[in-house]
């Protein structure tokens, strides 16, 4: 039987034009498997490319940091808010405070320490920084971070970065101070005096007891007080000192000014801010 017979009919039985027509429509149907297999699903996320691709951009990230702002001048240090917003220039970037913890220094200024969202990025999986960055700085355990609002613009170390949180981890630390003072001020000390600072109560004086001086005026006064703290290094602190025996610690109320020496220390017990 010859391939094709006098009617165009390939082995009497299929018409030639039609099988060719078959297997254009197969050919076309093996070619379009193919693409679909070297492109994914069409979203970049499939096969060698698309990996190479993702290895090569770089991943959006928040983190929260606390930054230790130092010593402020008071004006400087009641400005500072919860909310403040960085000025960045980098897109898709943002700095905004969440939390803000302010302690007196002997020198009558504060000693500021702030909690901040940071909106950044990790580098490509492919380069060779590999540290979180925010507005073409690196962010890490003491790197130095800039915050540029519309009011201040203050340098800080961060101290802690983590990926949840955006409140401080402050702490409530009883110490037994003892402070020779002035009959008068003697007087006027008394259980539940608070010490506010930049709008914020530092601490509060839970017992008092005064015992006169021999051959003088003054009198020593054995104060109890609930200072708030927080963790720098390792450390309690109040203000810019660490709360120890021998530290001496500022306590300024409407009434009175004194510096107590520590002579104990009790157990620090954290802040629920909730409550």
């Amino acid at each position: 039987m010859p391939l094709i017979d006098d009617e165009g009919n390939l082995f009497g039985v299929v018409n030639v034009i039609d099988a060719l027509a078959v297997c254009l429509v197969l050919a076309v149907l093996v070619a379009g498997i193919a693409v679909v297999g070297v492109l994914g699903d069409g979203t970049g996320t499939s096969g060698p490319e698309a990996e190479t691709e993702d290895d090569d951009a770089s991943q959006q990230a928040t983190r929260y940091a606390t930054i230790d702002l130092g010593t402020q001048p008071d004006y400087v240090a009641d400005a500072i808010e919860e909310g403040d917003q960085a000025a960045v220039a980098t897109d898709g970037h943002n700095l905004t405070i969440t939390d803000v913890h302010v302690s007196p220094t002997n020198g009558g200024d504060g000693h500021v320490v702030v909690r901040a969202e940071i909106d950044g990025e990790y580098p490509p999986a492919t380069a060779d920084e590999t540290a979180f960055r925010f507005n073409n700085g690196s962010v890490r355990i003491d790197s130095a971070v800039t915050i540029d609002t519309t009011d201040y613009e203050r340098q800080g170390t961060v101290q802690r970065l983590e990926d949840e949180g955006p409140t401080l981890r402050t702490e409530r630390t009883t110490v037994q101070l003892e402070a020779n003072v002035s009959a008068t001020t003697a007087d006027a000390i008394e259980a539940g005096d608070e010490f506010r600072f930049a709008g914020r109560t530092v601490a509060t004086v839970t017992d008092v007891a005064t015992t006169e001086l021999e051959n003088t005026s003054r009198e020593t006064a054995e104060l109890e007080v609930d200072l708030v703290t927080v963790t720098r290094a390792g450390t309690q602190t109040f203000g810019d000192r660490s709360v120890e025996t021998g530290s001496h610690i500022p306590i300024r109320t409407d009434r009175y000014d004194l510096t107590g020496e520590v002579v104990r220390r009790g157990p620090s017990v954290p802040i629920d801010e909730s409550e």
